[in-house]
């Protein structure tokens, strides 16, 4: 398999738990962000959703994110049909989260 690049980047619209990142193939993400858009600070949850388990692993939970700061991802490794999924406290649109990946990964 070759090793491609790829992003995703999506703006939380609600504070409901979102799907970032569905790997199509084996992929690894190389780096991302996420970023408190607004002046308010919120609380941010990471999750890997693994398929072959059909649970979600708490990355970080309720970490604080004040008002204009991002906090940086670390490199996580998803297998096909794996996720990558994020929840805020804030209902209003105000996070922005960007993965850069290497996808079909050997």
């Amino acid at each position: 398999m070759a090793n491609n690049f790829s992003d995703a980047t999506v703006a939380i619209a609600n504070n409901s738990l979102t799907d970032i990142y569905t790997a199509t193939n084996k992929s690894l993400v190389i780096a991302g962000t996420i970023s408190n858009t607004t002046t308010t600070s919120m609380q941010v949850t990471l999750k890997k959703y693994d398929s072959s388990a059909t649970t979600s692993f708490s990355i970080f939970t309720n970490v604080p994110l004040t008002a204009g700061s991002s906090l940086e991802l670390p490199k996580v490794i998803l297998q096909t049909s794996d996720k990558i999924q994020v929840q805020t406290d804030d209902a209003s649109g105000n996070c922005t989260v960007a993965l850069q990946m290497l996808t079909d990964v050997a």
